[in-house]
């Protein structure tokens, strides 16, 4: 994966949860882009392919393009499609992981010539966001660990 960040927020943070949301799929020369956006929370898109005017480096097949709001622009409930699970964005990092793993799951679906489905990437996301938010809380203090710091 080629990854570049212009946006507000921290590579490193970045980097890790775009490559956390987007593990399950080979991003082998996937260009990922992750910029601003100053009107809305959170956008992406998959490109089959690499348009010319792309600083993407020359190698790269595909291109993901994501673009993250400021902070006061969550939480979010986003549109879903018609059989797609509904969730609501508490934060830039859950958008990030839920549109990382949509676009990359666009990726899978052009890399394995299957139909490009909304609804599927729909439920990706929604899947990934929950791992992500199971994970982070595994990660968190339990509130009798917290106690024992003060004691």
């Amino acid at each position: 994966m080629f990854f570049r960040n212009t946006s507000r927020y921290p590579t490193d943070e970045v980097l890790s949860l775009v490559e956390f949301a987007t593990s399950e799929v080979d991003m082998d020369l996937v260009c990922v882009n992750v910029k601003n956006s100053r009107s809305r929370a959170y956008s992406g898109y998959a490109y089959l392919g690499v348009p010319e005017i792309s600083s993407a480096p020359p190698e790269s097949e595909y291109l993901i393009t994501i673009q993250l709001g400021p902070p006061e622009l969550f939480p979010i409930v986003p549109d879903r499609r018609r059989g797609a699970p509904r969730i609501e964005v508490s934060s830039w990092r859950e958008a990030l992981v839920t549109v990382a793993a949509h676009e990359a799951n666009h990726i899978d679906q052009y890399r394995r010539g299957l139909s490009r489905s909304e609804v599927a990437c729909e439920r990706v996301d929604a899947g990934m966001l929950e791992r992500y938010r199971e994970e982070r809380a595994l990660a968190l203090p339990r509130p009798h660990e917290q106690m024992a710091l003060f004691a």
